[in-house]
């Protein structure tokens, strides 16, 4: 009888290690493919580099959603888009994307792509600084001194609370 429960437990852990090893080597595969990309952007092979990012941005890769955001907001490779721009950074963004956090503040603060709202760009300030994006802290500064009303500021307080606790759920990014 043990020696039956022993076997199980051992074909159940190998099963298990057989999966997370898997799970890591796909991980791996996709972060290679994010890279190989990001090294086509950064050679200026627009085109190139969208076909790989796309399919990854698509997957959840932050780091492709960010540069598929950069290259709509450009015209890089892509057709120069503002709108579909902003819906890559902000996806990026909820990610947890700081750069991404960063420029999609201002995004909402000067209305590119995205109706205008202080509030929302005041939110993504706040994370990208909280993210280690220091000059999202002077951005956010700069929008306070140029005319925030204090129900907005609130309002950017609610949107980063309620942000978080999507993040804490492991909400879907």
């Amino acid at each position: 009888m043990i020696g039956v429960r022993w076997l199980k437990t051992v074909v159940l852990a190998s099963a298990l290690a057989t999966t997370q090893l898997a799970a890591s080597t796909a991980r791996a595969d996709d972060q290679s493919r994010v890279a190989e990309g990001i090294s086509l952007y950064d050679r200026g092979q627009f085109t190139e580099a969208a076909a790989i990012l796309g399919p990854e941005a698509e997957a959840g890769s932050t780091a492709a959603q960010f540069h598929l955001g950069l290259m709509h907001a450009r015209g890089e490779g892509t057709p120069r888009d503002l709108a579909i721009a902003a819906t890559w950074m902000e996806r990026a963004a909820e990610g947890g994307h700081n750069h991404a956090q960063y420029i999609v503040g201002h995004m909402y603060a000067k209305g590119d792509g995205v109706p205008r709202d202080r509030a929302r760009a005041h939110m993504w300030f706040t994370a990208a600084t909280q993210n280690g994006w220091w000059k999202a802290r002077e951005a956010r500064e700069r929008l306070v001194d140029e005319g925030m009303t204090p129900r907005e500021i609130t309002d950017a307080g609610n949107l980063l609370r309620a942000w978080r606790a999507r993040q804490d759920q492991g909400a879907p990014r």
